[in-house]
């Protein structure tokens, strides 16, 4: 007669499966630790609202001059935990806008061709973005973007205005011919100094 319960050997087995299983979650995480980070990107977009309410979003700098409807901006990955910080954005324009509408932390040149912006801003997963709407009057030509987080220049970002008398919500502004395409620079933090040990 066998004196050996067979919950012995469930159990056994069981014990032997738990451990491959733990084995194979091992191996998996130290896989998933030798993947490559996400890349890191900071961008210049555009979004059209079309008259359905409907949004599209367009990773490009090539902003078609529809009234009303286009956005442009910026979304830039600065990194860190999410916290406030202070920003200072210049919006320069090539030629003068007939009508700027911005509040009460936004200064706009004389000439119309320039606004600044100082403000509290959040980072959010590393990433803050900021974005200005197309009005009638705003000009055809380079908008570009000056950026400072917390005293430091962060970054630039170069666009081409391009008219559009038909005022086709349907565009793509990624097919759009803009003579200075994703034109931008980031500026890199310098690395920080060691701490004398």
């Amino acid at each position: 007669m066998n004196t050996r319960s067979p919950f012995r050997r469930t159990g056994a087995a069981c014990a032997l499966l738990a451990l491959a299983l733990a084995g194979l979650f091992a191996v998996e995480a130290a896989a998933q630790d030798r993947r490559p980070a996400p890349k890191v990107r900071s961008i210049p977009f555009v979004s059209i609202t079309k008259s359905n309410g409907q949004v599209r979003y367009f990773e490009t700098n090539a902003i078609p001059l529809l009234f009303h409807k286009a956005c442009f901006g910026w979304r830039m990955h600065v990194g860190g935990p999410d916290r406030g910080v202070s920003l200072v954005e210049v919006l320069q324009t090539s030629e003068p806008a007939k009508d700027i509408i911005a509040g009460p932390e936004t200064e706009v040149s004389a000439d119309k061709m320039r606004a600044t912006t100082r403000m509290r801003e959040r980072v959010v997963d590393g990433y803050m973005q900021r974005s200005w709407c197309i009005i009638p009057g705003d000009p055809p030509g380079t908008y570009s973007y000056h950026i400072t987080i917390d005293g430091e220049p962060r970054g630039e970002f170069v666009f081409c205005a391009l008219a559009m008398p038909d005022q086709n919500e349907n565009i793509d502004p990624t097919e759009l011919n803009c003579p200075n395409k994703f034109q931008g620079v980031e500026h890199r933090r310098p690395p920080a100094a060691a701490m004398p040990g």
